[in-house]
């Protein structure tokens, strides 16, 4: 019985495809004889206004190659879609399970999801039509929807909560994650969290999220509709408890997007501190002057740095739950080189802790509690949350000839400690020292600012960051997956760079090009697979020795295919 309750709707909807008319525009020689799919979502008859979702679901056994929506005639003047088409080939399990033969078939993920804006249409009733094209060129229309629009209606935003998910859990290290999207056919006001029907506080808005583009593809809105908040859940009893979020728009109209239980299950003494590294990049070089001395090169500082021409930076932020019931916030943070502590933000196993260095303006280095105030926003009402940072300075000379270091490969673990003594690796990363006197040619650094870990990106994408090199540099390349790229906006295979750099200035003030050392490089992200790629950034001196500045573990997530 609850196979027939899942597949009844799907079989349903099937039956009005038999009398479907197949336009003369799409050939039929070839074409599989069978083809099984319908329109969803509007329902026929439908009163829409403000954005309408189209969706539904196409089988013909072959890869959907583009989903295209027209409306009022099947004439392309009539194309509502733009080049790409809909979001396409999503998953269907529920159909699949309907259509068991078309499982294992290159068209086994069937869903599709477009929109239009009702705005755009006289009211009354307008009739929509779903053009579904495969790999192969066989294309096919499904059976039409009629729907009512009627703009007078203010259309109550709407959305999607995505975290937390039902039934779910928050033990890990006592942190619940409230995140998802809304839109709005004229303009997002807030977004309201609630904890068990008690206000919590409004989540962020503005997140990036390209996959809600691409279901919107005509909403410019979209692509930056996401929200979220990180909520201590150490303030909550353990137990079973209720979140709810809502939407309103700039007309004062508010729209349920989700309520969701889950479950507070923390052991509060012993939940350890969390946070992010956000430089260096993974497979990094670090280099340092490992000569005693060097006519030319300042005198360097008898302590924790011999040369500051050659520092190399550890930055980024912790925090810690728990402060409400035991002793809890962050202690300390220190960096270890294969196993070695080599900086403590406590002063510690021998260092020197934080401090002023003379040698970097009297800036403060090693140190925890800096000012973020990017990171309050997202974690508002967490102990600390306003001085979460910490930035480490680590002189490799000093770390070769004085501490027992080779040249060569190392691994660099950050940890995070508070006070309760419970302890996390916040990241541990490959890293390799170098020293840049043993060629006289010291290696360029540098850094990608967008896209951060693990982001999704698509379309043409403009990647920054900045480089710097103390012969200046020359030429900055970008590569994925190891394939050097070309620009798509300039046709080379290079970035634009010496754009305005004040904040590196400020980092390194010794080196050429430091005020603008920024560079920007447009990626074509439709030409790579819809996937995990890696990001390497290439960077060439004057005497043309290039090095990698590290890599950057990015999403593509182009779900329309560019025709």
């Amino acid at each position: 019985m609850k196979l027939k309750a899942v597949v009844l709707p799907v079989m349903v909807a099937v039956v009005g495809l038999s009398s479907a008319p197949v336009a003369a525009q799409c050939p039929t020689d070839g074409c599989p004889a069978q083809t099984i799919g319908t329109i969803e979502a509007p329902a026929e008859g439908a009163l829409v206004s403000g954005y309408v979702r189209v969706a539904g679901f196409a089988l013909d056994g072959n890869l959907v190659s583009n989903v295209d929506l027209y409306i009022d005639g099947t004439d392309e003047a009539n194309r509502v879609t733009p080049a790409g088409g809909a979001n396409i080939n999503l998953p269907r399990p529920d159909v699949t399970q309907a259509f068991p033969n078309y499982a294992g078939t290159p068209g086994k993920d069937p869903g599709f999801q477009m929109s239009f804006k009702a705005a755009n249409y006289a009211n009354g009733s307008h009739r929509l039509y779903v053009r579904i094209t495969d790999v192969t060129g066989c294309c096919y229309f499904l059976e039409p929807r009629t729907v009512r629009i009627d703009n007078s209606r203010n259309q109550a935003p709407f959305g999607q909560l995505d975290f937390p998910q039902a039934d779910s859990s928050v033990n890990s290290n006592g942190v619940l994650q409230v995140a998802g999207w809304a839109l709005d056919d004229k303009a997002v006001d807030h977004v309201d969290v609630f904890i068990d029907g008690l206000i919590e506080r409004q989540a962020v808005l503005g997140v990036s999220r390209p996959d809600v583009a691409g279901y919107f593809p005509n909403v410019p809105e979209a692509i930056n509709s996401g929200f979220v908040i990180f909520i201590d859940s150490t303030r909550l009893t353990n137990g079973v408890h209720t979140v709810t979020v809502k939407v309103t728009d700039n007309q004062g109209q508010q729209g349920l997007l989700g309520t969701r239980r889950f479950q507070v299950f923390n052991n509060a003494p012993n939940l350890p501190p969390f946070g992010v590294v956000e430089y260096p990049l993974t497979q990094a070089t670090w280099f340092g002057n490992c000569l005693s001395f060097q006519p030319g090169l300042p005198s360097g500082s008898p302590g924790e740095i011999r040369d500051p021409r050659y520092l190399m930076f550890v930055n980024g932020w912790a925090l810690d739950t728990s402060v409400y019931q035991e002793r809890g916030g962050v202690s300390h943070v220190f960096l270890e080189v294969d196993g070695v502590v080599i900086k403590d933000t406590r002063g510690a196993y021998g260092t020197l802790g934080c401090r002023r260095e003379f040698n970097l303006g009297n800036a403060l280095v090693d140190c925890y509690g800096f000012y973020r105030p990017d990171v309050e926003q997202l974690y508002p009402g967490f102990p600390q949350s306003t001085y979460p940072g910490f930035s480490f300075a680590v002189d490799v000379g000093l770390l070769v000839t004085e501490k027992g270091f080779k040249e060569g490969n190392h691994i660099l673990q950050v940890k995070a400690v508070d006070k309760e003594d419970n302890q996390t690796l916040l990241k541990e990363l490959p890293v390799t020292f170098e020293c840049a006197t043993g060629q006289y040619d010291p290696p360029p650094l540098g850094y990608v600012d967008d896209p951060t870990n693990y982001k999704f990106i698509n379309g043409i994408y403009p990647v920054i960051g900045w480089a710097l090199d103390l012969d200046t540099v020359m030429r900055v390349r970008v590569l994925v997956d190891g394939v050097p790229q070309v620009d798509a906006v300039r046709g080379v295979d290079y970035a634009e760079y010496g754009l305005p750099s004040p904040d590196v200035e400020a980092v390194y003030p010794a080196y050429p090009q430091k005020a603008n050392a920024r560079w920007r490089f447009y990626l074509d992200t439709t030409k790579l697979a819809n996937s995990e790629h890696d990001l390497m950034v290439e960077v060439w001196d004057m005497r043309y020795h290039k090095l990698s500045a590290g890599v950057r573990r990015f999403i593509v997530n182009n779900n329309t295919l560019v025709r």
